[in-house]
C-alpha cells in the first residue's frame, strides 16, 4: 500500500498513546484521530508486514464523545502531542483507562480489576467538572474554568520548537516541521505562562524554548546556536512579568564526558545564566517548605501533579517504622522530602548531579541524604525495607529490578509515566516474589495519551 492510500475502518477499541485500533486486510491498524465506535476514512501513513498506521481524514459515523478538534482554536492545526484533541475530556480518561488496563494485562500479566486499577482526574479538572455540574459560579482568581474543563490549561512547564524564521510553535507528528502558534497562546499552558507573551517574539537561530513557571518565579531556557544572541530580547520582555524570572541560554560547545545517566537521557550543551539565579521556586500543598529546582531541571508539568504524587506516595508508604526509605531517581527531592517531613529517614540517589544539589538544598534540616550515582548501585539497599522509585519513561529496567529483588526491601512504591514500561517492571518484580497490591493512574496529562501511575508492591 502507498502512503496516500485511503481505507474505510471500523474503530474497535483504544490503543496506548492515544491511538485507536482497527483491522484491515488481515492487519492491525493503529489510527490517529479516531474514537472507538466510529467509522472513518483514514490515510495510511506507515506499514509493516502485520501492522498499518493511519490518520483519520473523514468521519463517516461520529462518536457522541467527539468534539471540535481543540488544535484549531489553539492555533496549531495538525500539531502532535495532543492525541485526544478531538475527544471530550471525561471520555478521554475512560479511553486511557481501557488502554492502560490492556497494557497491565497483556505486558504485565496482571488482572487490572484485581489490583483496583482506575484513572483519577487531577484536582484542578475534578473541581472544575464538579462546579460545572452543580452550576456554581466562577471564583475570582481561579484558573479559567472553560480551559480547565477542556483540558487546555494545566502545564506549568512547556517546550516550544522554533522555526527558521524564529517563530515558536509545536512539531507536526513524527516530523521536525514546526507549526507556529497562530492564536497568541501556547497550547495547554497555564494562564501564568500565556501572560508572558512569548508567542509574540521572533528568535531566529534558537531551536527550542523551554518555560518553567513556579511560585512567584520562573525560568526561560533558550537552546540552539543563536541562543546567546537572542537572550536579550527575552530579558527585555521580562520587565513586565510578575515575579522573579531567570533567563538561561545554551552555550556554543557541547559538554565533554559521558557523566552519570540523567532522566532525560541526553547530553545537553552547558547553559549560561543571562539573568536571575537560575532556579524556579515551587510551593507544593502538603509540603511545609518551598522547594527549588534548576530552570532546566525535571519537575512535574501539571499544576496539581507534585501535590497529587506526594499525597499518593505518603499514603502508600505509610507511617514511619524506624527504617530507611530508599528514594530512587530522587530528582530534586520532592517525594523523599514529602516523606521526610512525616518522620521517615530518606536515602536518595539520582544520576544528575544538578538535581541532587537541588535535593540537598531542599532537604536541609531533614533526615534525608541524597547522593549522585547509578540507582542499581545504591549503598542503602541492604538496610531499607521500603523503596520509592520514579524512573524516566524508559522504566527502571532489569538492573534496578534485580537490585530490588536481591535487597531487604519489603514494599515498593513505583511511580511511572509510561504504562508499558511499568507493566514490564511489575512483571519482573512479581516473578521475583513481589505481589502487586494496587495500581492507580492519575490523569496529569489531559488531552494527551499519557498518564502518571502509582503502583504498590509487597512481599
Amino acid at each position: 500500500m502507498s502512503g496516500q492510500d485511503r481505507v474505510t475502518l471500523e474503530i474497535l477499541r483504544p490503543a496506548a498513546g492515544g491511538e485507536s485500533l482497527a483491522h484491515h486486510d488481515g492487519r492491525t491498524v493503529f489510527v490517529a484521530g479516531a474514537i472507538p465506535g466510529e467509522t472513518v476514512d483514514a490515510e495510511i501513513t506507515g506499514e509493516s508486514r502485520r501492522v498499518l498506521r493511519a490518520r483519520t481524514v473523514e468521519v463517516r459515523e461520529a462518536s457522541p464523545h467527539r468534539v471540535t478538534d481543540r488544535r484549531i482554536a489553539l492555533g496549531v492545526p495538525g500539531a502532535g502531542g495532543l492525541e485526544f484533541a478531538h475527544v471530550a475530556l471525561v471520555h478521554s480518561r475512560a479511553l486511557k483507562e481501557q488502554a492502560a488496563a490492556d497494557q497491565l494485562e497483556r505486558i504485565g500479566g496482571l488482572d487490572a480489576s484485581q489490583v483496583g486499577f482506575r484513572v483519577l482526574p487531577a484536582p484542578l479538572e475534578a473541581a472544575a467538572e464538579s462546579a460545572s455540574r452543580e452550576g456554581a459560579p466562577d471564583t475570582e482568581g481561579a484558573p479559567d474554568r472553560e480551559g480547565v474543563l477542556d483540558g487546555t490549561a494545566w502545564r506549568t512547564r512547556v517546550q516550544s520548537a522554533v522555526d527558521a524564521d524564529g517563530r515558536l510553535g509545536m512539531l507536526a507528528p513524527g516530523s521536525h516541521t514546526v507549526i507556529p502558534y497562530d492564536a497568541g497562546i501556547i497550547p495547554l499552558a497555564v494562564d501564568e505562562v500565556n501572560a508572558l507573551g512569548l508567542t509574540d517574539l521572533r528568535l531566529p537561530g534558537v531551536t527550542r524554548v523551554e518555560v518553567a513557571a513556579g511560585h512567584d518565579s520562573g525560568a526561560v531556557v533558550l537552546r540552539g546556536g543563536g541562543a546567546r544572541e537572542q537572550a536579550e530580547a527575552v530579558v527585555s520582555q521580562t520587565r513586565d512579568w510578575p515575579g522573579e524570572w531567570s533567563i538561561l541560554a545554551e552555550a556554543g560547545t557541547r559538554a565533554r564526558g559521558r557523566g552519570a545517566r540523567n532522566r532525560g537521557g541526553r547530553f545537553a550543551r552547558p547553559l549560561h545564566t543571562v539573568q536571575g539565579d537560575g532556579w524556579v521556586r515551587e510551593r507544593v500543598p502538603g509540603v511545609d517548605r518551598d522547594l527549588r529546582v534548576r530552570g532546566d531541571g525535571f519537575w512535574q508539568v501539571h499544576r496539581d501533579a507534585a501535590a497529587v504524587l506526594v499525597s499518593s506516595v505518603r499514603s502508600a508508604v505509610g507511617d514511619p517504622d524506624g527504617g530507611t526509605v530508599l528514594d530512587l531517581y530522587c530528582g530534586a527531592g520532592l517525594l523523599g522530602i514529602g516523606l521526610a517531613e512525616q518522620g521517615h529517614s530518606i536515602a536518595g540517589i539520582e544520576g544528575s548531579a544538578q538535581a541532587v544539589a537541588d535535593a540537598v538544598a531542599n532537604a536541609r534540616g531533614l533526615d534525608a541524604r541524597f547522593d549522585v550515582g547509578r540507582v542499581e548501585g545504591a549503598p542503602d539497599f541492604a538496610a531499607a525495607r521500603t523503596a520509592v522509585l520514579d524512573p524516566p519513561r524508559t522504566g527502571a529496567g532489569p538492573a534496578v529490578v534485580d537490585a530490588l529483588l536481591a535487597s531487604s526491601v519489603q514494599r515498593i512504591v513505583h511511580v511511572s509515566c509510561d504504562g508499558a514500561t511499568l507493566a514490564r517492571d511489575l512483571k519482573r518484580l512479581v516473578a521475583g516474589g513481589f505481589r502487586v497490591s494496587s495500581v492507580v493512574a492519575h490523569d496529569l496529562f489531559p488531552v494527551t495519551g499519557h498518564l502518571e501511575f502509582v503502583a504498590v508492591l509487597d512481599r
